[in-house]
């Protein structure tokens, strides 16, 4: 992680930050007091770009993120992030809607189920497999508005499904999304609605042959990026569950839900950077490609354990017992939801407002393409505690 001296004298922060870490911190690892300032860096360089961006003064920029009313005004960051890259480019096309192939519209408003249980952790990262089953068939219960678990599991996949799980690995062995939740929704799916278990298949970025070939390229409209889908997803899945791990990802931005599918194409590299005009417009959009929105019929976010502060590896200085699923059919409400669990816990350990600055300016670009909702005025959030 880059530091703030770039002069070569070490600074007080340094010298305490080093003291402290030859006492409690393992090698390797940064100290909180010398995380903070780079976050602090990372903040005010993000701040200084997305107002340049708009056009506004870095005061003006960060009223737009301040308060309760940041998401709608977000909004309106992220319209302007996407004219000024589309304006970037002579044969730019819309932003909204994507170029995805799909009509299909973002509903007026979305559920989202947070469902919470004491006993979900067994010791250490794992984590108690009847007690993540439970979670699952009373959040797609809530979800659906079934009556039965089997009703409401026959609404994630039928018969003649083939159902694509994918989950997130990358943090492993601490930081992915529990291996249980994969085992869970396997097994219902093929108890209760009576899916061929031959034809359910949970991966990440190593995809089984024949289904890890790639498909003919997608064009992102915001950056003419040119992506790649692994032919799992288009041409062999017809529904997808989506589990991934709510963490931070540089301290600014957010890796669940949305950010999954860089796992899914052929170079996750072209989309890093949490710049206004990178990953916050094009990972949306790739989630906006008709073989994912349309396929997707479950969103499973594992907060069990997250992590909110740095990112994408793990800390466990940033690491607290939430012990929750959030669980939806909108990726971006889910998304969403995830962002004010995190925020919430950034401001309880700061005492202050410490705001995600990239995350917002993603999920209020992904309703603004009609992707999802992240308004929290038009999500339904149902709150589940167990045990």
């Amino acid at each position: 992680m880059p530091q703030d001296n770039q002069s070569g004298a070490e600074s007080p922060c340094t010298a305490v930050g080093r003291a402290a870490r030859r006492q409690i911190v393992p090698p390797g690892h940064l100290t909180p007091a010398e995380i903070q300032a780079d976050f602090a860096r990372r903040q005010a360089l993000q701040a200084h770009r997305a107002a340049a961006a708009m056009g506004l003064t870095r005061r003006e920029f960060l009223q737009v993120l301040a308060g309760g009313a940041a998401m709608a005004a977000v909004s309106t960051a992220a319209s302007a992030f996407a004219q000024k890259a589309a304006a970037d480019k002579s044969a730019a096309a819309p932003v909204a809607p994507p170029a995805s192939g799909s009509n299909a519209a973002a509903p007026a408003r979305s559920r989202v189920v947070v469902v919470t249980h004491p006993e979900v952790l067994i010791k250490d990262y794992r984590a108690n497999p009847p007690i993540v089953r439970q979670m699952l068939d009373r959040a797609v219960m809530e979800l659906s508005g079934a009556k039965t678990e089997a009703e409401a599991w026959r609404q994630v996949g039928r018969e003649d499904d083939f159902v694509a799980v994918k989950y997130n690995s990358m943090g492993r062995p601490t930081l992915e999304s529990h291996v249980e939740i994969n085992e869970a929704v396997a097994a219902q799916l093929a108890a209760l609605a009576k899916v061929d278990s031959k034809k359910i298949l949970a991966v990440d970025r190593t995809v089984p042959a024949p289904y890890d070939e790639l498909s003919e390229p997608f064009t992102l409209p915001s950056r003419s990026l040119a992506t790649r889908l692994r032919r799992l997803y288009t041409d062999q899945a017809t529904a997808i569950v989506n589990v991934s791990v709510l963490k931070t990802h540089f301290g600014e931005g957010q890796s669940a839900a949305l950010k999954n599918h860089l796992g899914s194409i052929n170079n996750p590299a072209a989309y890093h950077g949490w710049e206004p005009d990178r990953m916050p417009l094009s990972i949306p959009e790739l989630n906006a490609l008709a073989p994912i929105r349309t396929k997707t019929r479950l969103v499973i976010i594992d907060a069990i354990r997250p992590l909110y502060a740095g990112g994408p590896t793990d800390n466990p200085d940033y690491r607290w017992d939430y012990r929750g699923l959030i669980v939806s059919k909108d990726p971006v409400a889910a998304e969403a939801v995830g962002m004010r669990v995190l925020e919430a816990k950034r401001a309880e350990v700061r005492k202050k407002e410490w705001p995600m600055t990239a995350a917002r300016l993603m999920v209020a670009h992904a309703q603004k393409i009609g992707l999802g909702q992240a308004d929290p005025a038009r999500i339904d959030l149902v709150e589940i505690k167990m045990g």
